[in-house]
């Protein structure tokens, strides 16, 4: 080996190892072994090397293969329940746009799946959940937290009400005396607010004008994992028709569904998580803003959230569907109210072999998705744009990853140039570890 390639391989060499090297001689030579001084550097070199390339060859080695033998096979959700088609209207796909932090260009290989810790029935109700007894406890655990004096304090149905539809269901199925008899939340009346919580854990703190700086504690509620502070408390008419206020806002700043530019909505939605997203501990903060358009043409603001954009790809994109704060506007330009949502992801189930996005579109172009769009798949050339999400809906029982298609419909494009985007989704976990492949049958869910 002549020194020139030697030396080029000494440039490949840790910075560690060379300068460990160097600590040893200069040890040696405080030693006055002299002898040291008529070695060649071509020597020194090759010992380098020598101890280097173990190293060297450790890290060139493929990692070790991923055992998933033990994983479960997961069940594809294909129930919708009744609601709408999924889809958004546009002039164009680039106009329906969010900061998901999932891109085509990723190396992902595996994402986590969990269960939902809530398990609901067919009418969207949690099976378990809170009961009475520990609604009203929350209730009155929230007003505490605001020194706010609770004037009555009841659930709904109230007992005497559940006596009365029990009496008036005499023979009835037990499912049906459960269904209208059943506790779904407890209301805490209190002087200038509301408080009402759910049998799934969720809260609303309805805050009245003479309350409403209360806002400024939001942070007391940082106990929990979900909760809105709502301000739908007053009204103005203006040509015969009414709008909410909300909460005011600064001189400046306006805030509204209806007609608010990307560009507005990114200021008043920075301004409103500097004002009042401390709670969140989102050191990262990103912003989605999403908007699409009604059948008028008019723009509207859907979403208006910040999530944590820190860590890995994997941790932003569950960021990004399970834990966010979400800003709602009012009709009259101030703030509607502020959700903080955060999913329970205790129960992994583990981590999960995905496809990519290009297998996904095959899979999608031989009608292997589910979707509530009241039309057959058009070609592939319709294929506008493909993400990966969490689909996290009540009737989802695990929380496993979806590449959800938007796909122009051209029969669906409105006269005033609008293009309606249906909504396709297709399962990112491989096919060996679903119970269930999901097959078009020209049926729609």
């Amino acid at each position: 080996m002549n020194t020139e390639k030697l030396l080029n391989y000494i440039g490949q060499i840790d910075d560690d190892i060379i300068a460990e090297a160097d600590v040893h001689s200069i040890k040696t030579k405080s030693a006055k072994r002299t002898w040291l001084r008529g070695i060649s550097l071509t020597t020194v070199a090759a010992a380098c090397l020598i101890v280097a390339l173990p190293l060297m060859l450790k890290r060139l080695q493929a990692p070790e293969p991923v055992d998933f033998s033990a994983l479960p096979k997961l069940s594809v959700n294909t129930e919708f329940g009744a609601m709408g088609f999924e889809g958004h209207l546009a002039f164009h796909i680039d106009e329906l746009q969010n900061n998901n932090p999932w891109t085509e260009n990723n190396n992902l290989t595996t994402l986590p799946v969990f269960n939902n810790p809530l398990e609901y029935d067919k009418s969207g109700e949690p099976v378990d959940g809170l009961s009475p007894e520990e609604m009203l406890a929350k209730a009155e655990e929230i007003a505490n937290l605001f020194g706010l004096e609770i004037t009555s304090l009841y659930t709904e149905p109230t007992p005497e009400q559940i006596e009365q539809i029990t009496q008036k269901l005499e023979g009835a199925s037990e499912e049906e005396i459960y269904q209208n008899t059943r506790v779904y939340r407890a209301i805490a009346e209190c002087k200038g607010a509301n408080i009402d919580v759910w049998k799934n854990g969720n809260i609303i703190l309805w805050l009245r004008p003479e309350t409403a700086d209360l806002i400024n504690e939001i942070g007391k509620l940082d106990v929990y994992d979900n909760f809105s502070v709502e301000f739908n408390f007053s009204y103005e008419i203006v040509n015969d028709i009414q709008y909410t206020t909300g909460f005011p806002l600064p001189k400046g700043y306006s805030f509204t569904y209806e007609n608010t530019s990307r560009e507005h909505a990114m200021e008043i939605t920075e301004y409103l998580f500097s004002k009042y997203g401390a709670f969140t501990g989102i050191k990262t903060p990103e912003y989605n803003l999403f908007a699409d358009y009604t059948y008028s043409a008019v723009l509207t603001r859907l979403q208006t959230s910040v999530f944590e954009n820190a860590g890995s790809l994997a941790e932003r994109i569950l960021n990004f569907n399970f834990t966010n704060i979400h800003f709602n506007a009012s009709d009259a330009g101030g703030l509607g109210g502020i959700r903080y949502s955060k999913t329970d992801l205790s129960q992994k189930i583990g981590d999960y072999p995905i496809i990519t996005a290009e297998e996904a579109k095959t899979l999608l172009l031989e009608k292997q998705y589910i979707t509530t769009v009241p039309e057959e798949l058009p070609d592939a050339e319709y294929i506008a744009r493909v993400e990966l999400v969490y689909r996290t809906s009540r009737r989802d029982s695990v929380f496993m990853p979806y590449y959800k298609f938007f796909v122009e419909m051209p029969t669906m494009q409105r006269e005033n140039g609008l293009k309606t985007f249906g909504i396709f989704y297709v399962p990112a976990v491989k096919a060996e570890f679903l119970e269930n492949t999901p097959i078009w049958d020209g049926s729609f869910n």
